[in-house]
């Protein structure tokens, strides 16, 4: 099922909650400041931390991003970070807060969305920012959902014709494309790495493929060796289609039928095995069945226009300047 990918401040999902952080800023000398809004200053720490925030994410969604890309994108980070701080700053004069076990539920949402505690460890050293910090940032970043909520997106309602209007106009929407149930197995291998490392770990994934061939379940195998966060699951990846895997995993993922393992696969991640559990095949979804999708689609769309003009209101009127190009 494919609908437009609308971003909306408003969506909570982990990943979400990642892109929405405040930007808080970090104790530093003055010329690391790159903006001021209303006075409140965002540093270059703060940047760097969007940066490298944006990568993870696009990594995750298996469409990782080339360094010179990212740097292509300050100008729109930095926008980004002055949007979030405006709200945080109309939040604040609400008096909005929200409970701290808020915050806890989207820490562990967030760890375990990267893939457990080595990933998120990870994820805190590239984006140069402690625990604490995160923690922090995801506070604010809640505050102003929780804000957006309640003075933006209140009131906004899909009405059923327009629902089916939608769904008459847009059929492409509605193609159930492919789908497979697959599992995998990773051993990673950082693409930087020295060849006697990528050595080291193609004998580690074909000592794992000898003991499959020799009739060991996957599953177990995975929650004993995987290097990802699906190991706790047996390696289950849930039901993809083929947009949502690298070019090289797709090929192979698709190719199996279901209880088949794959060959040895390599991707930017490292070296796979692959099982397919199941496959569904292509279909057309019901409107009765697409209905609360669509309702969700156009919600985000009308949240979206809300909160860009509510936004444009507020840069209007406010104090906002930028220390570099």
């Amino acid at each position: 099922m494919h609908f437009k990918r609308v971003f909306s401040i408003l969506a909570i999902t982990p990943a979400a909650v990642i892109l929405l952080l405040a930007g808080a800023p970090f104790a530093g000398p003055m010329q690391d400041v790159i903006a001021l809004v209303n006075e409140s200053p965002i540093t270059h720490a703060d940047l760097m931390v969007e940066q490298a925030q944006l990568a993870d994410e696009m990594r995750l969604r298996s469409h990782p991003v080339p360094e010179e890309q990212l740097l292509r994108l300050h100008t729109q980070l930095l926008d980004n970070l002055i949007d979030r701080e405006l709200l945080y700053q109309q939040a604040q004069d609400k008096n909005i807060e929200i409970r701290s076990r808020w915050v806890e539920r989207a820490l562990a949402d967030l760890k375990d969305h990267l893939g457990g505690e080595d990933d998120f460890a990870s994820f805190l050293e590239q984006s140069r920012i402690s625990e604490e910090q995160l923690r922090e940032r995801l506070r604010k970043g809640l505050i102003v959902q929780r804000f957006l909520r309640r003075e933006v997106a209140r009131g906004i309602k899909v009405s059923e014709a327009e629902m089916q209007t939608f769904y008459r106009k847009n059929p492409e929407y509605f193609i159930r494309r492919e789908q497979i149930r697959v599992r995998h197995i990773l051993i990673k291998v950082n693409p930087k790495a020295e060849n006697s490392q990528r050595g080291e770990a193609l004998l580690k994934i074909q000592a794992i493929q000898a003991k499959l061939q020799a009739g060991a379940n996957f599953g177990a195998l995975a929650i004993d060796y995987s290097e990802d966060g699906s190991r706790e699951r047996g390696g289950d990846l849930g039901v993809v289609e083929r947009h949502q895997l690298t070019p090289a995993f797709s090929e192979a993922a698709f190719a199996l039928q279901p209880g088949q393992i794959s060959d040895i696969v390599e991707t930017p991640f490292g070296y796979h095995l692959i099982q397919v559990v199941s496959r569904i095949p292509s279909s057309t979804m019901a409107y009765r069945n697409a209905r609360t999708k669509i309702e969700r689609t156009l919600r985000r769309d009308k949240e979206k226009i809300a909160s860009e003009a509510y936004l444009e209101k507020l840069r209007a009127r406010s104090a906002i300047k930028r220390l570099i190009e």
